[in-house]
């Protein structure tokens, strides 16, 4: 999964462009360690509930990182039931993408598993508890549903998505447009990402947050929206939305990838 320095204002962790190595190595040092088969998730508690997760093998008589997650703690909970594994295959093992539906089975929705190998239950067909938020990358806000439809009616060519999104639903295009049946095999588009989701939902709650202790100039915003799936924390920073300013009552839509963190339920796991 992506480092989203953006949509969290962490941009006090990184140099020349990447994150600061020396910085990295002092949040590993404080870390909390899960652990898994044959490998550990260490786990950062930075402000504002965010976590910096370290994926971990053992190598010789210490550790190798494989790679780096960010994730939002949260009481968003859904049940989704993976039919899917879409992990990249560039991508370590302790790395997880996942098509899932809900027990209706009335819609899909992926996401990447933070902490997936701690679930060694983790098979299709199973129901699995995940904790999620939303990373957009795309962010707009309107007044209303109907504020939203009259825009994207009036100049569906210049709108920011593809296509009106119905009310609440998560829409995985990508995944859709690169593994639908009914779209021959050669008209396919297989670069398309297939974890970027399109979402709307009207914004039930607005948290302002602070990523950084003392600092003022790292305030994050957490709108938890309604989806068909249950309650969604958003997170982002107010320079990346174009619109209204989000507030509760507000209708949120945008574009991004979804995180679930599937260490629940007596599956925490700590070391």
């Amino acid at each position: 999964m992506p480092v989203f320095v953006r949509n969290l204002h962490l941009e006090y962790l990184v140099t020349d462009g990447a994150l600061d190595a020396d910085v990295m190595a002092s949040l590993y040092r404080t870390c909390k360690w899960r652990t898994a088969e044959g490998a550990w998730y260490g786990v950062a508690q930075l402000p504002g509930g965010i976590e910096m997760i370290f994926r971990a093998v053992r190598e010789g008589d210490g550790m190798r990182v494989l790679g780096t997650d960010t994730h939002l703690s949260g009481r968003c909970l859904w049940n989704g039931i993976p039919f899917l594994n879409v992990t990249p295959p560039e991508s370590d093992s302790l790395s997880a993408v996942v098509a899932c539906t809900n027990i209706a089975q009335d819609g899909v929705f992926v996401t990447h598993l933070v902490n997936a190998g701690v679930r060694n239950d983790l098979s299709e067909g199973e129901s699995l508890l995940m904790q999620m938020v939303a990373f957009p990358t795309v962010i707009e806000s309107f007044t209303s549903r109907e504020s939203y439809e009259q825009q994207y009616q009036a100049d569906a060519k210049g709108s920011r998505f593809p296509v009106l999104l119905t009310d609440q639903r998560i829409f995985p295009l990508n995944f859709m447009l690169n593994h639908d049946p009914d779209i021959p095999e050669e008209q396919r588009n297989q670069r398309l990402a297939d974890d970027v989701v399109l979402v709307c939902g009207p914004v039930l709650a607005v948290r302002h947050m602070q990523s950084g202790e003392d600092r003022k100039d790292t305030e994050f915003i957490v709108a938890t929206v309604a989806t068909q799936f249950g309650h969604l924390d958003v997170a982002f920073v107010g320079g990346m939305v174009t619109g209204t300013p989000v507030k509760t009552g507000n209708y949120l839509v945008f574009s991004g990838i979804l995180s679930g963190d599937v260490a629940l339920e007596g599956h925490e796991c700590w070391a």
